[in-house]
């Protein structure tokens, strides 16, 4: 079934993290695609397919809101252009830019990157999510946004707010602690890649989880996929 209607159920068979429905995962990439088509965030870092600068964007965004990281992004990108001129910079002067975000450590991290980078691959970013995790600070989450965001890879993206989404949408239990570092759950959301409009996609989630889904008062009202939603079901019925 659509999107309207009676709910369709879209939980996992088993206790475990299997494969979703064709037919769930199909409504729900072209839910999300329409809503990021009307409601997406359109932040500079997004028209960017310059791996430096989508790296530096990410690297930005660990642990911090987007409109902040917007505020001082252009700046930044205006200051240190490429790797090169980031390699040569102080410490204390990325210490002073970033200062609004928080985490301090970012500014010597960056640094860190940027000369390894200068120093190993010519100043170009690597395009394998091996290479990319190695880099200083570098883990699959942002090694993945610059594959796809910069190297058009078909690749998912999964930090709490995506967990989140799909544990509540197709009820989703995982064994670990931190269900972010589940190979299972990545596993699952590979499948649930579109075959296009993949990187509209991430964003959608991205943005969905951050204006609709959140974990504490979440918008069953103004969800796009509550018809599917085993949360939405179970908090406020089929009806």
């Amino acid at each position: 079934m659509g999107l309207a209607g009676k709910p369709v159920h879209c939980a996992s068979q088993s206790k475990h993290i299997g494969s979703p429905s064709k037919s769930c995962a199909k409504a729900f990439q072209l839910a999300m695609l329409d809503w990021y088509e009307k409601n997406g965030r359109g932040y500079l870092w997004r028209s960017q397919i310059d791996p430096y600068k989508v790296l530096v964007a990410e690297i930005m965004l660990q642990q911090t809101n987007a409109d902040r990281v917007a505020q001082i992004y252009p700046q930044f990108i205006q200051r240190f252009p490429d790797t090169i001129a980031l390699a040569r910079s102080e410490v204390e002067e990325l210490k002073l830019i970033l200062k609004s975000l928080g985490l301090d450590y970012r500014a010597a991290r960056l640094k860190n990157i940027a000369q390894k980078l200068a120093t190993e691959y010519g100043g170009e970013v690597p395009s394998t999510e091996e290479t990319l995790s190695a880099l200083p600070g570098v883990g699959l989450y942002i090694a993945n946004a610059v594959l796809c965001f910069a190297y058009s890879n078909r690749v998912p993206l999964i930090d709490i707010n995506v967990v989140r989404l799909y544990e509540r949408v197709f009820s989703l239990r995982s064994d670990k602690k931190r269900a972010r570092e589940d190979l299972k759950i990545w596993e699952f959301a590979a499948e649930m890649m579109p075959v296009t409009g993949f990187k509209k996609y991430n964003w959608a989630l991205i943005d969905f989880g951050a204006k609709i889904c959140m974990s504490k008062n979440p918008r069953c009202d103004k969800c796009t996929v509550r018809f599917i939603c085993n949360y939405s079901s179970d908090q406020y019925g089929s009806n």
